[in-house]
C-alpha cells in the first residue's frame, strides 16, 4: 500500500468515517436560528447528499451539524401573486420535477431537477442543499443563474434576499 503500512479492513474503514461532531435537530425555523446563534460555525444538514460524503472523506469537518430536514416552513412550492415561484429550500428534486407549477413557470428547472443523480438522490436531495453546495457539476445552479433567481435567506441576524449573481461566489462557495 502507498502509505507503507499493511492494509487492514479496520484501518480502511476508519478513513471513511466523519470526524466527531455535535448533532442537533431543529424542528422549527426559530429553533434553527437559536442553534446557529449558539454555534455560528455549524453546518446545516437537509437531505445530506452533499454534506455527508464530504464529512466521510473528511473534506468537511464541522464541530457542529444542525439538521434542518424536518422544518416544514422550508418545504414546498407556491406561486406568488406576482407569478413568481417560491421553492422552499427543503423541496426535493423529485417534487420540483413533478410540479405542474414549475413545469409551467420554469420548465428548464423542472427538467434539470428530473435529471439530478438517481431516483434515491432525487427523492431525498433538496434544492437548498444542492445550491448551497455550489458544485459546478450540478445543473441546478446554472439553471437558476440563467433564470435570474433570488434566494431568501434567514438566520440569527434576520432575513435577506440575495440575487443569484451575488449568491454564488465560486467553486463550491456561496
Amino acid at each position: 500500500n502507498a502509505s507503507g503500512g499493511p492494509f487492514t479492513p479496520t484501518r480502511r474503514r476508519a478513513e471513511m468515517y466523519a470526524a466527531p461532531f455535535e448533532y442537533y435537530r431543529a424542528t422549527t425555523l426559530a429553533e434553527a436560528h437559536q442553534l446557529l446563534k449558539a454555534h455560528p460555525d455549524a453546518k446545516l444538514l437537509a437531505g445530506g447528499h452533499s454534506l455527508i460524503p464530504l464529512m466521510k472523506l473528511r473534506l468537511a469537518q464541522p464541530d457542529t451539524v444542525v439538521d434542518i430536514g424536518r422544518i416544514s416552513e422550508l418545504k414546498g412550492i407556491t406561486v406568488q401573486r406576482d407569478g413568481l415561484l417560491r421553492i422552499g429550500a427543503l423541496t426535493t428534486h423529485a417534487e420540483i420535477a413533478a410540479s405542474a407549477d414549475v413545469q409551467r413557470g420554469a420548465p428548464a428547472l423542472a427538467e434539470a431537477a428530473g435529471l439530478v443523480g438517481d431516483p434515491t438522490v432525487r427523492n431525498r436531495g433538496t434544492i437548498g442543499g444542492n445550491v448551497a453546495h455550489a458544485d459546478p457539476a450540478s445543473d441546478l445552479p446554472t439553471v437558476l443563474l440563467i433564470s435570474g433567481a433570488r434566494f431568501v435567506t434567514a438566520g440569527p441576524a434576520g432575513e435577506r434576499t440575495i440575487p443569484v449573481d451575488d449568491f454564488f461566489k465560486g467553486l463550491m462557495t456561496t
